[in-house]
């Protein structure tokens, strides 16, 4: 049973404080505790004094202290929320201050019902696979979890650059390329997409291992078992600067020649809150590429 909830907020959301204030009073009447994040403490304090009052902030969740993130914003805002907290083990629920959305599961009309749901423990857990990357980038070492790709680009270089891509030890490609994405089933219909490669159903475990703008036509998109190692290397004859480390669209730092990242399947699996109502991954993805082509 849910109760205690952590809001994870996108402040630059236009919607998002009228969201919070009508979220944070349905679950004070539904006695359901709304907590908050300390990084918001203080805008909360200025623009939702009443709300915040007497309330718990964390600096970061665990399981044992709250039951539930609510992710207030798009699927933007979910991605950073996984990322960043996957590893707690909590349970999300993407409310939509947004367009049509993937991850998210209920709009702020709804917010009602959705919380008697979630007090009467109507719900389930959807499991989502995500990827865990450890690089060496800059001459430091980074590892980060990600929802949907890690992508190796040319950034703000204006040619192509070279990349060595193994799974296990043994070399697949020398892509020479815009850069190669890797993607998970739930990113397959993102950045991934847009550079050619196939869409997978999210319960699928795999990886999309898929070259961007390849020179050689030869270097096709490859579908690959989750439980491989993927390993990009870059091996340029001549270094150029801006090749960029990316997650989840997000730049991470600029890589030197020679420098690799590895990509394995997270040990922690996305939680997301799902209603019992019909839910159709392809009827979604259909509304969603009909978006898209506007």
């Amino acid at each position: 049973m849910i109760r205690r909830v952590l809001f994870y907020l996108n402040r630059n959301k236009a919607a998002v404080f009228d969201a919070v204030r009508r979220c944070a009073a349905l679950c004070r009447e539904k006695g359901i505790e709304p907590c908050f994040f300390e990084e918001d403490r203080a805008e909360l304090r200025s623009i939702l004094p009443e709300t915040v009052e007497g309330a718990t902030f964390f600096d970061r969740p665990s399981d044992s202290s709250v039951d539930a993130l609510f992710v207030f914003g798009g699927d933007g805002t979910m991605l950073r929320a996984l990322d960043c907290f996957v590893d707690c083990g909590i349970p999300m629920l993407g409310i939509n201050l947004g367009r049509l959305g993937f991850l998210l599961e209920t709009q702020v009309d709804e917010l009602g019902d959705a919380l008697d749901l979630l007090r009467r423990g109507e719900y389930e857990i959807e499991h989502r696979m995500m990827l865990y990357v450890d690089a060496q980038c800059g001459g430091q070492s980074v590892s980060a979890f990600a929802t949907n790709e890690v992508s190796i680009s040319r950034g703000l270089s204006q040619r192509m650059i070279a990349l060595d891509a193994f799974v296990g030890q043994t070399l697949v490609d020398h892509y020479i390329a815009d850069g190669v994405v890797v993607a998970s089933p739930t990113g397959s219909t993102a950045y991934s997409l847009s550079a050619g490669g196939p869409i997978v159903s999210p319960d699928v475990p795999c990886f999309v291992l898929n070259p961007i703008c390849p020179h050689s036509l030869q270097s096709r998109p490859i579908v690959l078992s989750c439980q491989e190692r993927i390993t990009l290397r870059i091996d340029m004859k001549e270094m150029r600067e801006g090749i960029r480390l990316s997650i989840d669209g997000q730049p991470i730092c600029q890589m030197l020649n020679q420098e690799q990242i590895t990509i394995i399947r997270s040990p922690h699996d996305a939680l997301l809150i799902r209603f019992p109502k019909e839910r159709n991954f392809f009827s979604l993805l259909k509304d969603k590429l009909s978006q898209w082509s506007l």
